[in-house]
């Protein structure tokens, strides 16, 4: 019984296939093998020229290049049957190397190569070939036919939501490219790297947070630069908004390639007669007042009159002033309080 139930499947294996073949449409380069039953001498293994044509003994050339397999055994029979060399011929055609229709497959896939179109393939089924996606993988699959390039979401090609047959299916020629861990987070946040566009990290709030957010001396601003218009282009957005208001248009939708830096925030510099001498984040609209009392405010040896403002000016060089208690500092300015001779 279990080896009528072997011999069974494998006859069924063979009916598909010897299906998958009569379905396929010959091309230039294909290599296929073609034998005439009762005659063992006719048997030939042959390229299909680039005009689409086998070379084949007695009949000469034959025109196979677009035509199904079944096609072409019926062209070579009646071709044998016209000259008189064979009553009554029996061809097959198979093919052994399908190179007239192939798909390639790029980025991140286990089995990244060039497969053949030998039935009705779909982008989902040339992936299911390819081994699958690699764990670093997007779900953002690239389709490039001739000079047009389209984008998928890998859910939608699974589903079938919101895509037609011609959006979905492959007839060859085409290159399919599996992006990668593509989008850039760098800067001043916890844990800076590249991440991929999986499932429902799309935006830039989103990627932020799988580096770990902010840390301590991030500024109050992110810079998103992309090049996906040919152009590159970098928009400063405000952090805080960002994550208020997630819907808002500034937390845009995020494609392969783009980059997300938060810079380290302006800082100053306040030393002498303060509690707490040392580095300190200039918050937005900071005063030297303000400055102050981040640092612990005065020692008694200090005084405000004793303030003293160092700034550095485009050219570089170091200007010294006495501020006002209310002016606003930039990044790189150096406060110091000198102790007071009364």
């Amino acid at each position: 019984m279990f080896k009528f139930m072997k011999a069974f499947f494998v006859l069924l294996i063979l009916f598909f296939t010897s299906a998958a073949s009569a379905e396929y449409t010959l091309g230039t380069g294909d290599f296929v093998r073609v034998i005439v039953y009762g005659d063992a001498e006719l048997t030939r293994d042959l390229r299909i020229s680039e005009s689409g044509v086998l070379s084949f003994p007695l009949i000469g050339e034959v025109k196979v290049g677009g035509a199904t397999t079944l096609q072409a055994e019926e062209r070579i029979a009646t071709l044998l049957k016209k000259g008189g060399f064979i009553a009554n011929p029996q061809v097959s055609v198979s093919v052994l190397e399908f190179l007239s229709k192939t798909v390639s497959l790029l980025g991140g896939v286990n089995k990244p190569g060039r497969y053949s179109i030998i039935r009705p393939t779909d982008i989902a089924d040339i992936l299911a070939e390819a081994g699958g996606l690699t764990v670093e993988a997007s779900e953002i699959v690239t389709v490039i036919r001739g000079s047009v390039r389209k984008q998928y979401n890998l859910n939608e090609i699974i589903e079938r939501n919101n895509l037609n047959d011609n959006d979905l299916r492959l007839y060859g020629g085409e290159a399919i490219y599996i992006n990668t861990r593509d989008v850039t987070v760098s800067g001043q946040v916890q844990r800076p790297g590249k991440y991929g566009i999986q499932g429902g990290n799309q935006r830039i709030s989103d990627f932020v947070a799988l580096a770990g957010g902010p840390i301590e001396n991030a500024g109050e601003v992110l810079l998103f630069t992309t090049e996906r218009s040919g152009t590159q282009v970098t928009e400063e957005i405000n952090i805080d908004e960002l994550f208020r208001n997630p819907s808002s248009t500034v937390n845009k939708q995020l494609a392969p390639n783009d980059v997300v830096y938060v810079p380290k925030a302006p800082q100053v510099y306040v030393y002498g007669e303060v509690q707490r001498p040392g580095m300190y984040k200039i918050d937005k609209n900071m005063t030297v007042m303000q400055a102050i009392a981040k640092s612990g405010g005065l020692t008694i040896r200090g005084t405000q009159r004793s303030v003293k403002l160092h700034r550095k000016t485009e050219s570089n060089q170091i200007v010294k002033t006495s501020p006002n208690l209310t002016d606003f500092l930039k990044d790189e300015d150096v406060l110091y309080i000198e102790e007071s001779l009364l």
